[in-house]
């Protein structure tokens, strides 16, 4: 007897599921094991569609998602439009069409791809950053911060750009050059709001007593991976030691300097002054 095979048809079968999962949402578990938050880096809706790069994160999450599914996991999986900043502002000034306009043409566009892929996403809960309803609440919390002394504005060093007129992270820069244009990045002084994260790195107590740990000790309660959470423990920039200060030759000026080897001092032979440091002014 000739045994009958079944050819997996994309168009057909694809079509079929796509259908019946935008009417009626992915199949959900009831999940009896437990619950699971499975989340991907939001994309930014600024450009003409997804590119492979975004294709190759989201299969991987995807495949993850369904995988715990099947093990009666209760999975939330949702999916979000990183369409606040920079990106969104370059794209319209490329374009000539406004950010309100052309981000959600992006978004429609987006979600049609991610949807034509068979992602399973909880459509449910999808996010928008540059709607009122969301940024109602990021702005809610940055006041909520700076009312408390947690955010606050100063002069410093910063990477800049002069064709995306914008200041860029470490991240960013690559060989000395904007990752975006190109162009050659300077280091401009410009006031930046920072926020204290250096008062969250050690361990404290509650009122009740109880002990909240801190930024450097809370990286052992986290599930990640040893190269993360060492990148994110020189992040913090936890360092312990002692500032010297040193006097400046037949000047009134003194060079504070900070350490953690303050046995190896008597070594010491110079003090090296940023050129940018305001010492220079003073003594030039």
């Amino acid at each position: 007897m000739k045994q009958r095979i079944n050819i997996y048809d994309p168009k057909k079968i694809e079509a079929k599921w796509q259908k019946e999962w935008k009417k009626n949402g992915h199949p959900k578990t009831r999940g009896t094991k437990g619950k699971m938050y499975i989340l991907d880096m939001f994309p930014y809706p600024s450009g003409d569609g997804l590119h492979v790069g975004h294709v190759e994160n989201f299969t991987a999450t995807d495949v993850y998602a369904r995988f715990k599914r099947f093990q009666k996991y209760d999975v939330m999986h949702p999916m979000g439009w990183d369409a606040f900043g920079l990106p969104a502002e370059n794209f319209a000034i490329k374009t000539g069409i406004h950010p309100s306009k052309k981000t959600l043409e992006c978004i429609k566009n987006f979600k049609r791809q991610m949807q034509s892929i068979g992602l399973s996403y909880d459509w449910d809960r999808e996010i928008n950053t540059s709607s009122p309803e969301y940024y109602t609440w990021t702005q809610w919390m940055f006041l909520f911060l700076y009312k408390n002394g947690l955010a606050y504005k100063k002069k410093a060093k910063v990477n800049w750009c002069d064709r995306c007129q914008t200041v860029l992270a470490n991240e960013q820069v690559v060989d000395g050059k904007c990752d975006r244009s190109g162009d050659i990045v300077i280091q401009k002084d410009l006031e930046q709001w920072f926020f204290k994260i250096t008062d969250f790195i050690e361990d404290t107590k509650s009122k009740s007593g109880k002990k909240i740990s801190g930024l450097i000790s809370g990286l052992k309660k986290v599930d990640w991976p040893s190269s993360t959470a060492i990148a994110q423990r020189n992040w913090i920039g936890r360092s312990v030691g002692a500032e010297v200060v040193f006097p400046v030759a037949h000047s009134e000026e003194t060079v504070t300097v900070f350490t953690t080897r303050v046995d190896t001092l008597f070594g010491c032979t110079y003090v090296v002054v940023a050129p940018e440091h305001p010492l220079i002014t003073t003594l030039a």
